[in-house]
């Protein structure tokens, strides 16, 4: 996401340069960024093989963990802090850098609100004003910062399993899921600040700068996700790293023919974090015994080991360790698309109207598989579903051969691509806004700012209801008092 803004920014016009503090050395040269060529990368510690195993591992846990369990992420807190400490400790400890962006006298800085110690960087170099960009359409925690309203009674949060209409325990649930993930992110943050404040003293927290951002740039389009609330700092710029021009997505000569093999073509992919290759061994086979009970249909599978010999003899089945997978969906042969969920990808076949069926993993895939079947264009199953043969088979048949979910899938990319607004106009527009204006004091709502009594009412809700007691008690006592004296006077005339 930050790529493709880097790079818009750039085609605009702009001078960027772009801080890459590495996690992970296998991810490094995965920024999607063609345009903008400044960039100051900070390789891993020395911690960097331990922090990698500990990724990996959490990583290949995904396809069998319960990601409807909200304790699942907020028990990884810890490991998760600690990688992500470690390299803000890194960064912050590099005087020479942080001289050397300070002399740059940046206009504006821009960074996603998934680690905060982007915030600790922008109070080191003295930063006159900066921007977030959140890749998914909210998180949790930035909300809760910000002052956006939650409306768990209604809104998914983060990393909910359920959409907006919601039985009694699913709504508590949803609740509870908030709390969690506010709780791991707050966790990250506040650990990062531990490590900044000892380097940088005086300081201020991540809780006090972010919500001073001019704006919020948030992944999501508000014509296909969930209706929830929000302010005017919050803009909406999704769809913007998805290419939809035919002239943009022409399909390499191996995959062009792959698709002109049968009538009928399925994409599976489970995106970037969750590979392939660590799904339990009976999901495999049952996928692949799906497909052989489609010879009519092809199966594009994003596989991250091509030689690996279990799909031998499966002659309708193509795997791939890399996929040109906008390209593909913007292709009229591609029927279905097998996801995870992620966003990028549910932006993508969204943008290009394609049915799917949805296999959300963890995180915010579940959030996102919903939003996308409330539009009538995809089925739901869980991970679990794939140790089930006629489970899946019944899901892929039901999408591929009733036209009800194409015909909603390509209404609503249809709507999508003439929205009144284009994302990468309105990013340019609002950083060039923000870059002169820096800091919009006006826009911070007050509300942030109130104690939990004043926000909820509770105080005049509080005095009303003791209004009422009183007045009912006095009512009474009035009363008691005007039927005693009546029932007296009747009994003086009878005597």
């Amino acid at each position: 996401m930050l790529g493709t803004v880097s790079d818009t920014l750039t085609d605009a016009g702009h001078d960027l340069t772009v801080l890459m503090p590495v996690v992970d050395f296998k991810q490094e040269n995965k920024t999607a960024m063609k345009s903008t060529k400044k960039i100051i990368k900070i390789p891993p510690g020395t911690e960097a093989t331990e922090t990698l195993e500990a990724m990996e591992k959490f990583m290949s846990q995904l396809w069998t963990s319960d990601n409807s369990n909200p304790l699942f992420m907020a028990l990884h807190a810890p490991a998760m802090s600690a990688i992500f400490a470690s390299q803000c400790k890194k960064v912050l400890e590099n005087r020479e850098l942080l001289e050397t962006l300070k002399s740059e006298n940046f206009d504006l800085a821009i960074t996603e609100p998934f680690d905060t110690c982007a915030y600790a960087l922008f109070e080191a170099i003295q930063i006159r004003a900066h921007v977030a960009v959140l890749s998914c359409s909210r998180l949790d925690h930035v909300s809760s910062a910000i002052g956006q309203p939650i409306a768990p009674s209604y809104v998914p949060g983060t990393q909910s399993t359920h959409g907006d209409q919601m039985t009694i325990w699913q709504r508590f649930m949803n609740v509870v899921h908030y709390i969690m993930c506010n709780f791991l992110f707050n966790y990250i943050g506040d650990e990062d600040y531990k490590v900044a404040k000892e380097i940088i003293p005086g300081i201020r927290s991540w809780r006090e700068v972010l919500p001073e951002a001019s704006f919020i740039f948030t992944n999501h389009i508000p014509l296909m996700d969930f209706p929830a609330p929000t302010f005017d700092k919050i803009i909406p710029i999704g769809g913007i790293s998805v290419k939809t021009e035919k002239k943009s997505l022409k399909l390499p000569e191996k995959w062009d023919r792959i698709l002109g093999l049968k009538k009928k073509n399925v994409l599976i992919s489970f995106g970037s974090n969750a590979r392939s290759i660590d799904m339990p061994e009976e999901s495999k086979k049952n996928i692949l015994k799906v497909a052989e009970s489609m010879p009519d249909v092809t199966f594009i599978w994003k596989y991250e080991n091509e030689k690996d010999t279990f799909a031998d003899g499966v002659k309708n089945v193509f795997l791939g360790e890399w996929l040109p997978q906008n390209e593909l969906l913007g292709d009229p042969r591609l029927t279905l698309f097998v996801t995870h969920g992620g966003l990028a990808s549910v932006t993508e076949l969204a943008l290009l109207g394609k049915p799917a069926v949805m296999v959300p993993l963890f995180a915010d895939q579940s959030r996102n598989a919903n939003m996308l079947k409330r539009h009538g264009g995809a089925e739901v199953l869980t991970k679990f579903d794939l140790g089930d043969y006629d489970t899946i088979r019944n899901a892929i048949e039901k999408v591929l051969n009733n036209e009800d979910y194409k015909n909603n899938a390509s209404r609503l990319a249809e709507m999508l691509n003439n929205q009144p607004t284009d994302p990468k106009e309105t990013l340019i527009k609002y950083v060039e806004f923000a870059a002169r204006f820096g800091k919009l004091s006006h826009t911070d709502p007050y509300g942030r700012h109130q104690s939990y009594i004043e926000y909820y009412f509770i105080d005049i809700i509080s005095i009303i209801f003791l209004v009422l007691v009183f007045s009912t008690l006095i009512t009474f006592k009035l009363l008691k008092c005007a039927l005693g004296c009546c029932f007296r006077s009747r009994k003086e005339k009878r005597e």
